[in-house]
């Protein structure tokens, strides 16, 4: 009968060694398992927060756009050629009436 109790005890002993293994590694995983889902989450709150930033970017560079384009509009509309004359009318310019060109010939002319 010693013999059976004997049996009966370190199979009990070593299920209970099981259990606290299989324990160990429910818990083992658990805490894997927690800590990927805590690093998911973080990237996912990463790359949202990214995605506003680069919204607000888009947004940024319309209005840049924008901005240039009136700009540009601005400027070719201050360098067109009515512009300029009348502006040469208001700094009483004198227009040119004869042009007269000096002709050096067929020597070859070098300054210093």
């Amino acid at each position: 009968m010693t013999k059976t109790a004997n049996y009966y005890k370190r199979s009990a002993e070593k299920n209970t060694k099981d259990r606290l293994n299989l324990r160990i590694l429910n818990i083992g995983l658990l805490l894997t398992i927690a800590t990927i889902a805590f690093l998911y989450l973080i990237g996912i709150s990463d790359l949202t927060a990214k995605g506003f930033i680069l919204q607000d970017l888009r947004s940024q560079t319309n209005d840049l756009e924008e901005r240039r384009a009136f700009y540009e509009q601005e400027m070719n509309s201050l360098q067109s050629f009515y512009v300029l004359n009348e502006q040469a009318k208001t700094l009483n310019m004198v227009a040119i009436s004869d042009i007269e060109y000096i002709k050096a010939g067929n020597t070859a002319v070098a300054k210093k």
